[in-house]
């Protein structure tokens, strides 16, 4: 979840630090305060479009930085995302940052290290879903319909889409192979042709399965022992002038000796200095002849790091999907040199496989239908609880056509439909529900399936827009029940969910000299009452203080 926000130069925030907790945290203020300024740098941090526009009067940037608690994140697709773009928390702790220059430049890192904008989507969509009242959630969108409709049915209906899947992989591999062998002979010669040469290729490569690992360490080996090789040689140079020096010096000082016996000692000393130095002369010459760098050898390695590069390029990222790919084509050359009999068994496989594909999709369908007569059951019921009594939701089945019977998830198409008013038939979600009517609608969804839904964070930003009463206590008990199951950050205006937050926060205007600039600060219990007694009636009377505690009581 989300543990700490820390927003500097961005609009009229000159540094806000949000440190939301558990449960359902509310944010409020008066119009113009800047609450949404928050949900917006959230929005920043996952990805969405930035503007130097974004960056406050007289500063050359802005900057967001988040921190979220991962530690109860079980998802293996997160695990393998972070894996996969070399990311590495500390202590389960996720630190994301963006920055906006001035000059239209940005900058995105996580946990320091500079990533794209791409992989930060990627990465916080795992983390947060952020809802505001006209945003395109996947309720209002046919094609997640299903994938909904799944995760309501629970495991067993996901096991059998997992079975149906599989399944039809399968199929669609024995449809591609059929295509082939009914292609033309001239496509087949050509496929053959490619085939013989994928395969050829690759033999002819042959590279071993640790070879890779082998290159690299030998490559970075002959490197070393290069720059060994010339440093030794550089010294030999030395030193074999230094014994030319020093023998020339000995013989000049043993010649002064012979007439000044005072210089004996010196005479000696020089004389042993030149035999030590044509003995290391002669140690580091021997070590010289013994070294060979091997330049065909470095070529050679060079050369097979080139070849291997290229083979990834076209058939595998490793050398076992390399090997894996050359088998499947050869695999494939092969049946195509016994055509008619590969046809025919091909042939049977696919109506076995058409046939197992329709008794499958019949179950997902049984499995499905049930579960849909019981989340239109439940959908009805949350948004009776959120004053649109006589709604009517309907999940839709429709048979897919028959030359397109086999989709990704199933033999139908499923989409939701709805009507807030009797006598009026139900109709696709995105065409019927007003601004206020699909926030109850997303809130009642998001109800139901909040135990199955694993983004951990879930942001709303002022979905109680033009609803009071009745409706508005609803919402905040909708809240306030996915709040128990995940970190709930809520931008309102209305009462009712301000009093039924576990943590409250408010925003204002701070104005010094020509500047302006929002602050946010956490309200202890006393400013909690103040600030539902404002909004309830704008003002801090002692009728107001006493209906706001009320109200506040109601929902402890």
């Amino acid at each position: 979840m989300l543990i700490r926000l820390e927003i500097s130069d961005f609009a009229v925030i000159s540094n806000v630090v949000f440190e939301p907790k558990a449960g359902l945290n509310v944010i409020t203020g008066e119009t113009g305060a800047g609450k949404s300024l928050l949900v917006d740098a959230i929005g920043l941090i996952m990805g969405d479009k930035s503007s130097r526009n974004l960056i406050r009067a007289g500063s050359d940037k802005a900057v967001v930085e988040a921190v979220f608690d991962v530690s109860d994140i079980n998802d293996k697709d997160f695990c393998k995302t972070l894996a996969d773009n070399g990311i590495t928390t500390e202590d389960n702790l996720l630190i994301l940052r963006r920055t906006v220059y001035d000059n239209g430049r940005t900058i995105a890192r996580i946990c320091g290290s500079t990533v794209n904008v791409s992989t930060l989507r990627e990465v916080t969509s795992y983390l947060v879903e952020i809802h505001g009242q006209y945003d395109t959630q996947k309720i209002f969108d046919d094609k997640y319909h299903t994938e909904l409709l799944d995760r309501f049915a629970g495991d067993k209906t996901l096991k059998l889409l997992d079975e149906y899947r599989t399944m039809l992989e399968k199929y669609k591999q024995t449809v591609h192979e059929i295509k082939i062998l009914k292609a033309s002979p001239e496509k087949i010669k050509q496929r053959r042709e490619y085939l013989e040469y994928v395969v050829a290729e690759i033999d002819k490569a042959a590279f071993a399965k640790d070879e890779e690992e082998k290159l690299f360490a030998d490559k970075k080996k002959a490197e070393d022992y290069k720059a060994f090789a010339e440093d030794i040689t550089r010294a030999q140079d030395l030193t074999s002038g230094a014994a030319d020096n020093s023998a020339t010096a000995s013989r000049l000082i043993s010649k002064i000796a012979m007439t000044d016996k005072d210089m004996s000692e010196l005479a000696q000393r020089f004389e042993n200095i030149d035999l030590e130095l044509r003995a290391l002369s002669d140690d580091i010459n021997r070590k010289c002849s013994e070294l060979s760098y091997d330049e065909e050898k470095i070529k050679y390695i060079n050369s097979r790091i080139g070849l291997l590069f290229d083979l990834k390029s076209k058939y595998g990222s490793t050398i076992d999907e390399i090997n894996a790919f050359r088998d499947k084509c050869a695999e494939e050359l092969s049946n195509l040199d016994n055509d008619k009999e590969r046809y025919a068994k091909l042939r049977a496989e696919l109506s076995s496989l058409e046939k197992d594909l329709i008794e499958v999709s019949a179950k997902l369908s049984e499995s499905r239908h049930k579960a849909a007569v019981k989340l239109e059951k439940a959908i009805v019921k949350e948004l009776s609880d959120l004053e649109i009594p006589k709604a009517e939701f309907v999940v839709n089945f429709e048979e897919r056509p028959r030359e397109k019977f086999f989709s990704a998830s199933g033999t139908e198409d499923i989409s939701f439909l709805f009507s807030a008013n009797p006598g009026l038939p139900p109709r696709p979600l995105s065409d019927t529900a007003s601004g206020g009517e699909a926030s109850r609608i997303m809130l009642a969804v998001k109800n139901i399936l909040t135990a199955a839904d694993s983004t951990p964070t879930l942001i709303f930003d002022e979905i109680d827009t033009g609803i009071s009463g009745a409706a508005a206590n609803g919402i905040a008990d909708k809240l306030k029940s996915i709040s128990k199951l995940h970190q709930v950050l809520c931008v309102t205006h209305t009462a009712q969910i301000a009093a039924c937050a576990d943590n409250n926060y408010v925003a204002g205007k701070n104005f010094k000299g020509n500047t302006t600039s929002t602050e946010l600060f956490k309200a202890d219990a006393d400013a909690k009452v103040r600030e539902v007694s404002r909004m309830l009636s704008g003002s801090s009377g002692e009728e107001s203080i006493n209906l706001a505690k009320k109200l506040i009581d109601s929902y402890k």
